[in-house]
């Protein structure tokens, strides 16, 4: 055992299993008003530091929940340096400060629709900012228009795992005002360094797909605009002057081509289904090729990218693929995970995260149908159209 997995066994139980922190939640606002500091925040920014531009570090991640065990919450601590964590699940973050975990720890928000739960009364879901007993039925009385509607006037339900979220406005004032109030009060617990936004669309292809296409959204253009109009909202009134992150899953997109516009708004992004296929299969060479460009673009921005490659636990080659493709492209502020999204709260750990192969020396670079990168310890060499790939120390 490793004297730094000692010294977290031993702290572990020392800080003791039952620590518990009150959630802090703030009173409703009759007109869901946003009052902003009276003075400018006074602690340094929360950002997500890329490593030099030379540097070969793995970084991994962790979302959207709690550890299930306290061998996991280990692990984790140990070898995950991002996190996602959804609110009410504040007692095991503690615990995962107090052994040292690194930050940022961001909290989980949906960020398109509201659930709607079966009574005014029932408790909702708290991954979302109507997380309040009575929320959703104080909306649907006071402020309707607050819905988005489809083109024959009804509100655009999904229904997920037999829950029925509806969606909302991302252009009403109103809204976004409520929106904002709710991270205001969430994010008043200063070990959240920010949120992370799931489901935020990029076109209309799922309101297509389902056949509920907004009625005052009828293209791409104008949805994107209203998104944007949202994500511009939250950035200027909250998230820059309080020196904290926004991050998003981009979703129902049709293409790349709108990649760089989305991130606009963003200190960072998820790329799902990332270099291989969902769940367990590899993709094309150009497909490939398209997602090394993008990790390798929103870089070069400034911007943190997340990686997530979507696999079985046991298919060996398909995560080393994976991995080692990730290391063809880490320029520093991408972070990985080889997980599948049913089981993401599972720790998944592989000898080739205990990689060294210092820093490295070049950028990839094509021979033949090979990309090759090269390492002061070492090589990675993966052939997409084989999908094999070779991570090599001398």
């Amino acid at each position: 055992m490793s004297i730094k997995r000692a010294m977290l066994i031993s702290l572990i139980f020392g800080i003791g299993i039952g620590v518990s922190i009150t959630l802090y939640i703030m009173s409703k606002n009759n007109g869901y008003a946003v009052i902003a500091p009276e003075t400018p925040p006074t602690t340094s920014p929360i950002v997500v530091t890329p490593m030099p531009e030379n540097s070969s570090e793995i970084r991994l991640a962790w979302y959207y929940n709690k550890p299930r065990n306290n061998a996991d919450m280990l692990n984790i601590v140990e070898w995950y340096d991002f996190f996602i964590l959804i609110q009410g699940d504040d007692e095991e973050r503690e615990q995962m400060i107090a052994l040292g975990a690194k930050r940022p720890i961001l909290q989980y928000l949906e960020f398109e629709s509201i659930q709607d739960p079966d009574s005014c009364s029932d408790e909702p879901k708290l991954n979302q900012v109507a997380y309040l007993p009575g929320d959703f039925c104080d909306i649907e009385d006071k402020h309707p228009d607050w819905f988005l509607l489809d083109e024959y006037g009804d509100r655009i339900i999904v229904i997920e795992d037999d829950e029925k979220w509806v969606l909302m406005d991302p252009a009403n004032a109103g809204w976004q005002a409520f929106f904002l109030e709710r991270i205001y009060q969430s994010q008043a617990d200063s070990n959240w360094d920010g949120i992370f936004l799931d489901n935020v669309p990029v076109t209309l292809a799922f309101r297509e797909d389902d056949g509920q296409v907004p009625a005052q959204y009828p293209d791409d253009a104008s949805y994107q605009a209203a998104i944007q109009e949202m994500l511009a909202y939250l950035q200027t009134n909250y998230f820059a002057p309080n020196a904290k992150l926004l991050f998003a899953n981009l979703v129902s997109r049709r293409d790349d081509r709108t990649w760089a516009d989305n991130l606009t708004h963003l200190n960072g992004v998820m790329h799902e289904g990332w270099a291989i296929d969902w769940p367990n299969k590899y993709r094309s060479v150009d497909v490939w090729e398209q997602h090394m460009r993008l990790a390798e673009e929103t870089q070069a921005m400034g911007k943190t990218i997340l990686l997530i490659s979507q696999g079985t636990k046991d298919d060996l080659a398909l995560q080393e693929f994976a991995f080692a493709s990730y290391l063809l492209v880490n320029h520093g502020n991408a972070i990985f995970r080889y997980a599948n999204s049913d089981d993401y709260r599972e720790v998944w750990l592989y000898d080739n995260y205990n990689v060294d192969l210092g820093q490295p020396l070049t950028s990839r670079y094509q021979d033949g149908d090979v990309w090759q990168r090269d390492f002061a310890n070492g090589s990675v060499i993966v052939n997409p159209s084989k999908h094999t790939a070779e991570i090599s120390v001398e």
